[in-house]
This record gives structure tokens, C-alpha cells and sequence, in this order.
């Protein structure tokens, strides 16, 4: 049975809607090239949605951004297809386009919901009538996997939080309308961001309800579907921990923006999409190890399709044979560039690997979040990084941050380890002063605190991990085995040295999806990191399904304020694999990785320090640290 949440099924739909002419009988006249008009909101949509050649099969031979049109010259050949978001600005750019028109007929489409006033102006500028067509599509977010999406992260500047909700919550309910679900709604009750987000959710939805744009939505399913919103804050470990598969790693290493990934040594620019690169698409969610195997195999899989076509083989070849051959060097080329690609990517990334010493800091890390060593022996091994003049100051301070999550209260140690991180012989560059007070202050304004067999745990299991990781013992692929097996809360369970640790939206999911376990959602003692899940539930849920707090769920949309991790989209995908009757699908207001995360831990520490906006005060701030 196909997946019920798959935004890629989305982005099919809405390109049919938008593009193909043979649906779409507005565009289907004697003029056929058009170009497509968009507006900030919408440019990366499109971009990480659509290749250009797929717009370029549908007669799409010009992209503009809506704000630029009135430099250009009138093209009366062409026919607009206009792409926007329905705010202010790009109304009012659209008003003044159909004004003085540059192009023949204009289908215009909304990523959200328009309002009546809006689509009064428009008629009103439409003075030459040119417009054939009005819709919404319902795409108010970024299509990033199959099963990842990211909206907008609303306007950090100045101003009332509510109007930051409201435009989140209108993202987040376009997601809702494209994928066709009504939802209960869960939120961490713990953050009144969240309650404030919820909120706005609800309204829109019973408010949408009047206009039938829920009606029957559900049908199909026997139980509703449910919203998870969580904060950042609540799990802020897994974006510190090192990632180990590879679209994860691509990100943490190298950096992916709307899925583009920029080579920092040779300046080229790849695209990494699963809907436009097989190897991608298979290989995207594997550990290193596998990585590395896939990836031999995809080259000899070339050098075999490609010997046939050697000049020796093709003087043996008969005329049909020959033809044959051919045809297929177009597709020998771009077998031949996609492994150009991706051997550039993952040389990049071994060689950061070896350059930043990944192989000792991971295992460290994993060791300190999974409780793998005792208390003395961690600090110990946690002294020897922080002063191993080869480790970057930032991989130190990540470092520090999973050792105060997990032991909050050795403040002395901390103290030891943080005194050894300014030693400017050892660290270089210095901490910065936002740095240091995050460690100061991660406790406080973080939710930290992991699981442990106790602080001097040293179990004969645990307790000589690090003799596994001598290199000139062990191999890549040992590192990442790929046996796999299921825990009690039919979470993935792998014996991958590398990633012994799960991120925390795995208990939180398998609570969600145990009717048993149900009741522990209300119960700070027993759901993790005492999280404590608040349901709001829509007037058309409640009219359909009576009571749900019982009710399992089948499909769980989750999404993160503060941002989501690749590492949290493998988990939604494994956990798909896994579970075939439940279908998760995970986003954010961005996609994060570990040195965005600081700068953004740093940036809130800091901010919160003034309520009024006010600048910190520097000196106050280094009297604290000291």
C-alpha cells in the first residue's frame, strides 16, 4: 500500500495542476510557451520541487520573480503562469503587472488560501482581462525528502511573537490542505511558544471548516491523523551529536541549502535530490560504511554498461547493434557526471573526517550520550580532547555541551574541563564569550538531562568500548555493521558503534503509536524527558470521531520550532521501512546542523539575557563566567 503522507506525491500533483497543458485547459491554446512568475516565497518551492528541464518539457522557458517585471520588455507570446504567495507585497506587485500586462493570458495559483479583498483588488487591475484562470495549490512549505518538509522560518526581527505564529501556523495548515488531513493536535505543553502556535492552528482549522475546506477530509482513515509540534529546546542534543549517513553528514560537513551543496575547495555547486538522482535516493540514508561500498558498486556498475561502448567493441558491433550503442552515450554521460559528483562529495567528506579527527570525537560522543563508560573514565578521555591542540574549539564545545547534559551536576568538573578550554595553547581560536556561557547556562535554558546508569557506572560491557576503536585494528565497514533489530518500543536498534544513540522523537513517536502507552502522554513521570504532550482537537475531528485520547494513530506529522535534523528525517524513514501501517513524516522552520545550532543556542542564552531587547551587558556577562 502506498505511503498516505508523501510529499513528493504532492509536489506530482501540484506540477500536473500548474504546468500540464492537457489538464489544464487554459493553457491549452495556440500560444504554448509560457513563462513562470514567482515571488520570494515561492522561488524556493519551485526550485527544490522541480528540475528546470521538467519545466522545460511542460513549454516553461522563463523563470522571473514577480518584483523585477516592470524592467522587462512585453513578450505577447507568451502566456503567465504567476506562482505566489498571497501577502501583501506580492499582491500588490501582481496588481500593478496585470496593470500594464507584459505577456498574453495569466493563470494565477496561490500557495495559500486568498482573501476576498485580495482577489477583489485583482480583478479590479485586471482591466484588460487577461487573466484566465484562479486556484490554490497549498504549498506554503519546501518539499526536501519524501518525507521532509521545511516552511519558512518566520521574521526574527522585532515585534509581537503572535504575528510570527500566525504566519507559522498558516504554513503549517497549507501543509494540512495539501496532504488532506484534519488533525489532533499535540504540542509540548511546557513551551507557551507551542501553546501559542497550537492555538493558532486550531483557529484556523474550525475557521477553514466554514469553508468546507476540511469537509470529509478523514474519511478514508478510522482513526485522525495527529500534529506533533515539539521545541527544538526540549531535545537539544541531537543536532550536537555527529552525524554518520550521508545526507546527514552532507549537511553537517559541507552544508546543503535547498538541496544545493556548495564544494568549499573547488566552488562548484551539486544538487542533491532524491526525486531527480537514483543513487541519491538509495544511498541518502546509509551510514558511511555502506556508503562507501554503494558507491564502489555504482562506479563498476558504470564501468560494465560503458565497456561495450570501447572503440574495440564497437568495430565488432552490426549497424543495428552499433545504433544501439549510440543512443545510450546521453545516458553514459549523466551516469558518468552523477559519479563525478558524488565522488567529489564523499572525498570531501573523508577528508574532513580525517582532517577534524571525526573517527575519536563521534565515538566520544556516542560514548558520553549512551552511558557506555564510567564517570572517570569520560572525564578523563573528555580531558585528553579538550586538550589535544587538533581539535577544533567548536567540536570541544559540543563536547562539553553532551557531558553538562549529562552530568548536570558535576560542576566542578565542568569547571576543570572549561578552564582547560581557554588554554590558548591547546584551543585556537579561544572560545567566544557566547560560548562560554552557554556551557554556563545550558542547563538552565535547555532541557539536558539524559538517562544514566549512574554516574560511576562501569559495567564489564561498557566499560573498554574504546579498545574498539584502535585503527590499525578495525575497518570502516566493521565500524558500521548493518545488522539491525527491533527493541520493545519497535525502534530501530543497531549495533553500528557510530549510532548507538537515537534521537529522543523516537520514544516520543512510539508513545504516540502504543494505544497501551497512550495514557502515559499526560503523565510527566513516565513519557521522555518528562515531556508532557497537550492535545487540541479540532471541531471536525470531534464531530467524526467522538473521544480520540484513546484512539493509536496511523499517520504523525511532526513538526519542530527551532529546526529539524536529517538525522530525525532517517529516523521518520526507518521507522516507515519498519512500520508500514503507520506513516510519519517529519519537518521544521529549518533544517539544522551542529555549528548552526550553537550559534543559535548562543544567540537565544544571550538574547534572553535582556527582556527588553536591550543589548547583554559584556562585563556582567564575563563576571557570571568567571
Amino acid at each position: 500500500m502506498p505511503p498516505t503522507l508523501s510529499l513528493n506525491r504532492v509536489s506530482e500533483v501540484y506540477f500536473e495542476k500548474l504546468f500540464v497543458a492537457k489538464n489544464n485547459t487554459a493553457l491549452a491554446a495556440a500560444v504554448k510557451a509560457k513563462v513562470l512568475l514567482v515571488d520570494r516565497a515561492t522561488m524556493p518551492i519551485i526550485s527544490m520541487s522541480f528540475s528546470q528541464s521538467q519545466l522545460l518539457q511542460q513549454d516553461v522557458i522563463l523563470i522571473e520573480m514577480l518584483e523585477n517585471t516592470c524592467g522587462l520588455s512585453a513578450m505577447k507570446h507568451l502566456n503567465c503562469v504567476v506562482y505566489i504567495k498571497p501577502q501583501r507585497s506580492s499582491i500588490a506587485q501582481l496588481c500593478a503587472e496585470l496593470g500594464l500586462p507584459h505577456y498574453s493570458h495569466y493563470q494565477l495559483f496561490f500557495s495559500h488560501t486568498v482573501a476576498k479583498a485580495d482577489l477583489e483588488k485583482i480583478a479590479l487591475a485586471d482591466e484588460y482581462e487577461v487573466i484566465n484562470q484562479v486556484a490554490e495549490v497549498f504549498q506554503d512549505y519546501s518539499v526536501i525528502n519524501d518525507n521532509l518538509f521545511s516552511i519558512q522560518a518566520p521574521d526574527t526581527a522585532p515585534g509581537p511573537a503572535q504575528n510570527a505564529s500566525v504566519e507559522e501556523a498558516r504554513s503549517l495548515l497549507s501543509l494540512l490542505l495539501s496532504l488532506s488531513k484534519c488533525p489532533v493536535i499535540r504540542y509540548d505543553a511546557g513551551s507557551l511558544a507551542l501553546k501559542r502556535l497550537a492555538s493558532e492552528v486550531l483557529y484556523y482549522i474550525n475557521s477553514n471548516s466554514n469553508n468546507n475546506l476540511f469537509d470529509d477530509v478523514n474519511r478514508s482513515n478510522d482513526t485522525p491523523p495527529t500534529l506533533v509540534i515539539l521545541d527544538r529546546r526540549a531535545d537539544p542534543l541531537t543536532p550536537l551529536v555527529t552525524p554518520w549517513t550521508y545526507q546527514s553528514m552532507v549537511h553537517e560537513l559541507i552544508g546543503i541549502t535547498r538541496n544545493v551543496v556548495n564544494l568549499p575547495e573547488s566552488g562548484e555547486q551539486l544538487t542533491l535530490s532524491e526525486t531527480q538522482d537514483a543513487f541519491f535516493r538509495e544511498a541518502m540514508y546509509l551510514n558511511y560504511g555502506d556508503l562507501t561500498d554503494k558507491f564502489q558498486k555504482h562506479v563498476d556498475d558504470y564501468k560494465r554498461q560503458t565497456k561495450q561502448s570501447s572503440i574495440e567493441n564497437l568495430k565488432t558491433q552490426d549497424l543495428t547493434e552499433l545504433k544501439r550503442i549510440l543512443t545510450r552515450f546521453p545516458e553514459f554521460k549523466k551516469l558518468s557526471n552523477n559519479i563525478l559528483k558524488h565522488l567529489n562529495i564523499i572525498s570531501d567528506i573523508d577528508r574532513q573526517i580525517g582532517a577534524q579527527n571525526l573517527w575519536a570525537i563521534g565515538e566520544l560522543q556516542q560514548t558520553i550520550v549512551c552511558d557506555l563508560e564510567s564517570h572517570p573514565q569520560i572525564r578523563a578521555r573528555l580531558m585528553e580532547m579538550v586538550s589535544d591542540a587538533s581539535v577544533s574549539t567548536l567540536h570541544k564545545v559540543k563536547l562539553l555541551l553532551l557531558y553538562v547534559a549529562k552530568y548536570p551536576s558535576r560542576t566542578a568538573d565542568l569547571d576543570s574541563l572549561v578552564a582547560k578550554l581557554g588554554d590558548p595553547v591547546t584551543t585556537s581560536p579561544a572560545p567566544t564569550l557566547s560560548q562560554l556561557l552557554l556551557l554556563k547556562n545550558f542547563s538552565k535554558h535547555f532541557r539536558v538531562h539524559l538517562d544514566s546508569a549512574g554516574p560511576d557506572s562501569n559495567s564489564p560491557e561498557n566499560s573498554n568500548i574504546g579498545q574498539l576503536f584502535n585503527k590499525n585494528k578495525i575497518k570502516i565497514q566493521q565500524l558500521f555493521n548493518t545488522n539491525v533489530a527491533l527493541n520493545a518500543n519497535r525502534m530501530p536498534k543497531n549495533d553500528n558503534i557510530y549510532m548507538q544513540y537515537v534521537p529522543k522523537l523516537g520514544d516520543i513517536l512510539a508513545l504516540l503509536t502504543a494505544p497501551a502507552s497512550k495514557a502515559q502522554l499526560h503523565s510527566r513521570e513516565n513519557t521522555p524527558e518528562s515531556l508532557d504532550l497537550a492535545m487540541l482537537v479540532p471541531d471536525t475531528v470531534a464531530a467524526q470521531y467522538g473521544s480520540v485520547d484513546r484512539l493509536a494513530t496511523n499517520e504523525i506529522i511532526v513538526y519542530f520550532k527551532g529546526g529539524v535534523t536529517y538525522e530525525e528525517a532517517r529516523l521518520v524513514h526507518d521507522l516507515n521501512a519498519l512500520t508500514p501501517d503507520v506513516n510519519y513524516i517529519v519537518g521544521g522552520d529549518r533544517v539544522l546542523n551542529s555549528a548552526q545550532w550553537v550559534d543559535q543556542m548562543c544567540d537565544e542564552v544571550n538574547g534572553s539575557r535582556g527582556a527588553d531587547g536591550a543589548q547583554p551587558d559584556r562585563r556582567a556577562q564575563l563576571r557570571e563566567i568567571l
